[in-house]
C-alpha cells in the first residue's frame, strides 16, 4: 500500500532542477571595504523599508537575499501584484523562516534560474560600484526582469 506523501514543510526549502541554484544566492557576497572601493553599501533599517510599503502611491521596497530593492516598477507587472509582493517580507515566504529572507535561489520561492542569475550578476555589479565624488556609498544599480520591470538594489539590510 502506497502512503501519500508527507505534507511539505512550509518553512523547508524546496529544489528542483527548474530552479535557481543556492550558489547564486547573493545573501553570501561580500560586502567591500570603503578602502576597497572608496564606499560601501548604504546600510538600510527595516523601519526604513517598512515606509516603502508601495500603499497610497508610496514606493515599494523588498529584501532579497539581504539587499534592499526597489520593485516599484514591479507592483503593476507581476502576476500577483502588490500583495503577493508584500509577503516576500514575511517568515513563510522566505528561505530562511525569518522575515525578509526571501531569495531568488533559495527556498519555497526560489525563481527560474536565468532570475538568480541576474539578480546575482546585478549585486556583483552593485558592489563593485564606485560612488559619485564625496558620497559615501555606492550608487543604485538597475536589474532589468523582462517583461516584467526591473528592481533597484539601493543597498543591504541592517
Amino acid at each position: 500500500t502506497l502512503l501519500p506523501p508527507a505534507p511539505a514543510d512550509p518553512l523547508m526549502a524546496v529544489v528542483s532542477d527548474d530552479h535557481a541554484h543556492e550558489s547564486l544566492c547573493a545573501e553570501s557576497l561580500a560586502v567591500p571595504s570603503a578602502k576597497q572601493h572608496h564606499g560601501t553599501p548604504r546600510f538600510i533599517s527595516v523601519e526604513e523599508v517598512k515606509q516603502h510599503n508601495g500603499q497610497g502611491g508610496a514606493d515599494f521596497w523588498a529584501i532579497v537575499d539581504g539587499y534592499v530593492v526597489d520593485a516599484s516598477a514591479f507592483v503593476d507587472s507581476h502576476p500577483g501584484g502588490l500583495r503577493k509582493l508584500l509577503s516576500t517580507d514575511t517568515p513563510g515566504a522566505g528561505a530562511t523562516g525569518k522575515y525578509f529572507g526571501f531569495s531568488f535561489s533559495r527556498g519555497r520561492n526560489a525563481h527560474f534560474p536565468d532570475t538568480g542569475r541576474r539578480f546575482h550578476s546585478g549585486v556583483q555589479l552593485f558592489m563593485s560600484g564606485v560612488p559619485p565624488r564625496d558620497e559615501p556609498f555606492l550608487p543604485p544599480v538597475d536589474v532589468e526582469f523582462p517583461p516584467h520591470g526591473k528592481l533597484v538594489i539601493l543597498g543591504r539590510l541592517v
